[in-house]
């Protein structure tokens, strides 16, 4: 089995390191391809990436990509590294989260074990323990039992996803009209190939920080969610019930911010 990782970089030089070691430190009966697409970034970043891409250059379980130049953003940069998988399982990981230990290995052994399954969630953590009770009832949400969860409200947490590459090719790439929720969109159109499978172990952390989308910008989040929703033609009553879950949620994360 290979899993393919893609990594969206701009300016986080601060924090991509540990996000490298969390995916080249995974051990297990795989092999990794990992590839960073960083948008030219200005700050100490393209120094971590050389001296990873040297340190990595004979290691016959892991090939590192990585490229510096200007995109349109993360959504370019992530369609770019989806482009250039030929994984049997891909993800993608921003540039200031990372993997928990033996999350590949929980992977792999899940996917050999259910080969028909198409993708697969587990629980993230959240580095800002003030949010950690908001990620527990996250996973409480069926969203492996019912298609009607998903639009009722996006409980997923984006870097505790692992797709099948016969998914991702009926899928295609991440729609770059959006800037926040794109990978809601991402999860209710493969939703039309079938149910994710759920794991509750913990295989990822979301980290926020000052500058992080998930700290500046919930509320945008939240407002594209909304009309991303609409193009999947859910009933009044899922469209009722996903407003006032975010109403909810906003006024939450204001209180506690």
């Amino acid at each position: 089995m290979k899993f393919s990782i893609v990594t969206p970089s701009y300016n986080q030089g601060q924090y991509i390191e540990e996000t490298i070691n969390s995916v080249i430190s995974q051990k297990g009966d795989f092999d990794i391809e990992y590839f960073i697409m960083d948008g030219s970034s200005t700050d100490n970043t393209v120094a971590i990436l050389k001296k990873y891409s040297k340190n990595l250059s004979k290691n016959p379980r892991i090939s590192f990509y990585w490229q510096s130049k200007k995109d349109s953003g993360q959504v370019d940069a992530l369609n770019q590294g989806l482009a250039k998988t030929n994984g049997d399982v891909i993800a993608y990981i921003n540039s200031d989260d990372y993997y928990l230990p033996n999350a590949f290995n929980t992977v792999a052994k899940y996917f050999e074990s259910h080969p028909k399954s198409l993708w697969l969630v587990g629980n993230c953590q959240v580095s800002n323990p003030r949010l950690a009770w908001t990620f527990f009832l996250k996973h409480l949400w069926p969203i492996q039992c019912f298609k009607d969860a998903l639009y009722v409200f996006n409980t997923i947490n984006q870097p505790s996803v692992f797709l099948k590459k016969p998914l991702v090719d009926k899928v295609g790439k991440f729609n770059s009209d959006y800037h926040y929720a794109f990978d809601y969109d991402y999860w209710l159109r493969c939703l039309k190939f079938g149910l994710p499978s759920r794991i509750f172990n913990g295989l990822s952390v979301f980290r926020i920080h000052e500058k992080s989308k998930g700290n500046t910008g919930f509320i945008a989040q939240f407002t594209e969610d909304r009309i991303i929703l609409n193009n999947y033609y859910p009933n009044i009553i899922e469209r009722k019930l996903h407003d006032f879950g975010k109403y909810l949620v906003s006024h939450i994360y204001k209180k506690i911010k």
